[in-house]
């Protein structure tokens, strides 16, 4: 069984978050998950939901500040295993190139 989380966690700040979400990827390499940044938000591959739902508390947790929003979509996929790697490459097989705009 493999769980692929979309994990958004947002400090409500004045001024640039990159500090804020330096904290929170690294609460998740503490949590030993794989995961991709992306620039909207962050994936991370988990072997149990509640794998997911730790590794989303530790990076809402690391957040130094007065604010912070966090929006969790979990995928549980129980009868069968994909990871990352597998999702993407089932799409660039079916596309014939890179899910991206040239």
């Amino acid at each position: 069984m493999t769980v692929i989380a979309r994990l958004e966690v947002t400090p409500l700040a004045d001024d640039s978050m990159t500090a804020e979400i330096v904290q929170a990827l690294e609460a998740l390499d503490e949590q030993g998950l794989t995961y991709e940044m992306t620039p909207t938000g962050t994936v991370i591959e988990a072997d149990s939901a509640d794998e997911a739902f730790e590794a989303a508390k530790a990076a809402h947790d690391a957040i130094e500040g007065d604010r912070v929003i966090t929006s969790v979509e979990v995928d549980d996929q129980r009868e069968r295993s994909q990871d990352i790697g597998d999702r993407i490459a089932a799409v660039e097989d079916a596309l014939g190139r890179p899910p991206r705009s040239s």
